[in-house]
């Protein structure tokens, strides 16, 4: 390497540690800051710990000292996720749905909310029924696709579970309007602010997480919701409405995003070039990943010399979320001992493995699921009434 070159290679280097160093520090922080605890003491004492625990992935909680204790003691327990339907799934809806399954494995009944009114309310899709078709053709059946067990797993689209909707009622009035706009950090003028984001962010978010503790299925109990950092305060809120409903408050599960290819954050639907779904054709991804963001060295010579920054590269991320059961693949790109290229060109080879066999299962998926699909009606909290009529 001549001398130019090593100088841009260390200012890269340096550039990326930076990232690094960032990156580290957001969760560390965030997670003093919101007052979580690190999962080490679970992983330790679990018998099984995931593999996204044990590569702190999945690395910050809170209460989940009450789930431990359902777990040990054999006694019922829940875990509720869901997602807006905005478009297929993703790798990174991926980890949130491994992390379920494993969860679910431990023996917890599993609760998926599509939220299509989200969707809608929030400007993702043009319509209540656009976002509805999504669920039940893509998302769903992908669900379906991964493994869950249809008798320990309620899927609902909300626009179709109407009771959902009461259950937001039944709670609407345990949550003032300054509570809610502090907890979700809204103090500029509330002009342009639509009522049912705030509606839904709320009592509707809040009402999909304490669902399992109606009367309906079992009363209270120990519940947890796996969530980004990002999504703590509808644990405040949930919490907090918990406790003036006399049930018992939800448990947190922190699991770190998954990178997006374009080196712009988390995976996401709405940046070309970051995520790759679920439904994509396995033909279609080379380019997506060669062109991929990482934490390599724009220098051959570099690079295995001094390593590369693994915990910023999107491909790191991808295959020790998703292929690699421990961290072998950090190890050799930070001493040097892989480079981008053949990292790039293995990862490559598992995602179109993983697609291939996934799209597999779909056609049998969308047979099953009416099997998944939640009709459960809430009649604990409404009156029924019958009339008689005299003409």
């Amino acid at each position: 390497m001549n001398e130019k070159e090593i100088e841009i290679a260390e200012k890269d280097y340096q550039f990326k540690s930076e990232q690094r160093k960032k990156e580290i520090d957001y969760y560390k922080n965030k997670m003093e800051d919101i007052g979580l605890k690190s999962i080490d003491r679970f992983v330790s004492y679990c018998p099984s710990p995931s593999d996204y625990m044990k590569n702190k992935i999945t690395y910050a909680h809170m209460d989940l000292e009450r789930i431990a204790e359902a777990i040990a003691d054999n006694k019922p327990w829940a875990v509720i996720s869901g997602l807006n339907p905005s478009t297929p799934l993703h790798l990174g809806h991926k980890a949130i749905f491994d992390g379920l399954l494993w969860f679910q494995n431990q023996g917890a009944d599993i609760f998926i909310p599509i939220t299509n009114d989200e969707s809608y309310v929030v400007g993702k899709s043009k319509s209540l029924a656009e976002a509805r078709k999504t669920a039940y053709e893509s998302i769903i059946p992908s669900i379906i696709a991964m493994g869950f067990k249809s008798e320990k797993t309620k899927i609902f689209v909300d626009s179709d579970y109407l009771d959902i909707y009461n259950v937001a009622m039944d709670i609407s009035n345990k949550i003032t309007l300054n509570k809610a706009l502090k907890i979700f950090g809204i103090h500029e003028s509330l002009e342009d602010e639509n009522p049912g984001t705030m509606f839904y962010r709320s009592a509707v978010q809040v009402a999909q997480i304490l669902l399992p503790q109606y009367e309906e299925f079992g009363g209270p109990k120990p519940t947890l919701v796996p969530v980004g950092i990002d999504q703590h305060p509808y644990i405040t809120i949930s919490r907090n409405v918990a406790e003036k409903k006399e049930f018992i408050p939800p448990s947190e599960i922190i699991t770190k995003f998954l990178l997006g290819f374009d080196g712009q954050g988390k995976m996401s639907s709405t940046r070309n070039g970051s995520a790759i779904f679920l439904t994509d054709d396995p033909n279609s991804i080379d380019k997506i990943v060669k062109s991929a963001y990482t934490g390599g060295s724009p220098y051959r010579e570099y690079q295995e010399n001094h390593g590369g920054i693994p915990e910023i590269c999107p491909i790191w991320s991808v295959r020790t979320y998703h292929f690699q059961k421990d961290n072998n693949i950090g190890e050799k790109c930070s001493s040097g001992k892989i480079l981008c290229g053949q990292c790039k060109k293995e990862a490559i080879e598992e995602i179109k493995d993983f697609l291939n066999e996934h799209q597999k299962k779909l056609p049998e998926a969308r047979k099953r699921i009416d099997e998944f699909i939640l009709r459960t009606p809430i009649k604990s909290k409404i009156a029924f009434l019958t009339f008689s009529f005299k003409f």
